[in-house]
């Protein structure tokens, strides 16, 4: 495990053990992991008070995805299977309250498209990305920090401030597992 850390934000790489990581990997590529359309990726026009711009043409043609929502509304959305793949993230979190946790599939384009930047919830509160796949995709924080997806990392910040994502241009998709909590 190695560990980068910045006022605003920590990296940790090589975040769980090969076996446990595999094991997350290979069950969210699996052919039988269930994924679900979204069609927005950030806000739609005049939906937050942090984001007033609208969206730019690419954004337009790019602001959908696909998830697979674990947790959220106090409820849990999946597969017991699926939480218990999970598990070993969630521990490292030490989670007091969890507010939510989903798996992004962002699609690959010809060329990287920057989402629209927002916040999570507007509320302060933890937020983490563990990066299931290796890819050209970023994450990039408010003051315009780039973090590169990298397996197997795990990106903690502060997502009730200003982020976004980007689509990826060298592999069929971004994977990432964002978590919400306390």
């Amino acid at each position: 495990m190695k560990l980068r850390k910045n006022s605003s934000y920590e990296i940790i790489d090589d975040a769980l053990d090969y076996k446990q990581f595999e094991n997350v990997k290979n069950y969210i590529c699996s052919s039988s992991f269930s994924w679900y359309f979204q069609n927005t990726v950030a806000y739609l026009d005049g939906h937050s008070e942090l984001v007033k711009e609208p969206l730019t043409e690419l954004q337009q043609i790019y602001n959908d995805m696909y998830i697979h929502t674990i947790y959220a509304d106090h409820l849990l959305n999946t597969t017991h299977e699926v939480w218990e793949t999970i598990e070993p993230i969630i521990n490292m979190l030490k989670i007091k309250s969890l507010i939510r946790i989903k798996v992004n599939s962002y699609p690959r384009t010809s060329e990287i498209i920057h989402h629209k930047n927002h916040f999570d919830f507007p509320f302060e509160h933890k937020g983490a990305l563990f990066y299931v796949n290796d890819c050209d995709g970023l994450t990039v924080l408010e003051d315009g920090t780039e973090i590169e997806n990298v397996a197997n990392r795990l990106l903690l910040f502060d997502a009730s401030k200003s982020h976004h994502s980007t689509t990826t241009t060298n592999k069929s998709r971004r994977l990432n597992i964002n978590f919400n909590y306390f």
